[in-house]
């Protein structure tokens, strides 16, 4: 292409025309701000009217909700105006959400205030720096991290790493790079009129994910080739034998490794258990001494 050639795909609409005017946090939150004021519901779901705002929103939520139990705490990164908290908010005891942009924050705040449970926070776009460690059973991001800087994204892994309880779940997917439909989005976003109107978008392809997720320090438990991504905090990172070929791992030294670190994140969980413990210190208590004891 010739920055001079016509760019293909364009609808012309208003919110095309924001732009990204730099790559610091500042110019991130300030894309977005202008992005809610222009048109907040196509930010966050392009292509979209009421209804199928509200019904993919519902869909995304019904998927999260085999990890979300009634008790528990659960964090939005990148929540945008709460298109899937508010569909979350009957499932659990409460959902946070955090994000760059202070238009959104606050749309999502008038447009939710009915829900009591349901509490937006505007971050800074790096860190989840307002909650403790160990504060959500679930951390979820969806079409969020791809917005991001790679290695702001990486930060938001380990955060969600930082933030989890023992045991917690982190759930995204971000577009992969070497499916027919993230190629053509990827293309899409390589026409010149993107040279002068700058999207933040980036696409990924498994093994980063998975790479990614396992630096973070996770058990990366689910990977599909749409890059969703189920992760866990058990104490022992690593990749499970399901996902271990979509994410590049085949070799057979890595393979062991796996096993590996299989089997020491379920001996974690045997000395976890009360019992275990009650026999282990028995055990110890009852051993006879020897001869020079």
């Amino acid at each position: 292409m010739k920055l001079t050639d016509p760019t293909h795909g364009l609808k012309r609409t208003p919110l095309e025309a924001v732009a990204l005017q730099g790559e610091t946090l500042d110019a991130h939150r300030d894309f977005w701000d202008r992005s809610a004021r222009v048109d907040a519901r196509n930010a966050i779901a392009a292509d979209t009217d009421e209804a199928s705002f509200q019904s993919s929103g519902r869909a995304e939520a019904e998927a999260l909700g085999r990890f979300v139990r009634p008790t528990d705490t659960v964090l939005d990164i990148g929540c945008g105006t709460g298109r899937v908290m508010e569909h979350l908010a009957p499932a659990c005891r409460e959902v946070h959400g955090v994000d760059i942009s202070q238009a959104m924050v606050e749309q999502g705040r008038a447009r939710l205030a009915h829900l009591p449970n349901v509490h937006f926070h505007l971050g800074n776009g790096y860190d989840l720096a307002a909650f403790g460690d160990g504060s959500f059973e679930v951390v979820y991001s969806i079409v969020a991290l791809q917005h991001m800087a790679r290695p702001v994204a990486y930060n938001y892994l380990l955060e969600s790493h930082r933030v989890l309880r023992p045991g917690g779940v982190l759930w995204f997917y971000v577009p992969n790079l070497l499916r027919e439909d993230g190629f053509a989005a990827f293309h899409h976003f390589s026409q010149p009129w993107f040279v002068a109107h700058p999207y933040p978008m980036n696409f990924y392809t498994p093994q980063e994910v998975a790479r990614l997720v396992v630096k973070a320090g996770f058990w990366l438990e689910g990977l599909n080739d749409e890059l969703r991504v189920t992760a866990r905090k058990t104490g022992v990172a690593g990749v499970a034998d399901q996902v271990a070929a979509l994410a590049g791992l085949t070799d057979p030294a890595e393979r062991l490794a796996r096993c590996n670190a299989e089997l020491e994140r379920e001996l974690e969980r045997l000395r976890a258990r009360p019992l275990a413990r009650l026999r282990s210190a028995t055990g110890r208590r009852r051993s006879p001494r020897g001869p020079g004891g």
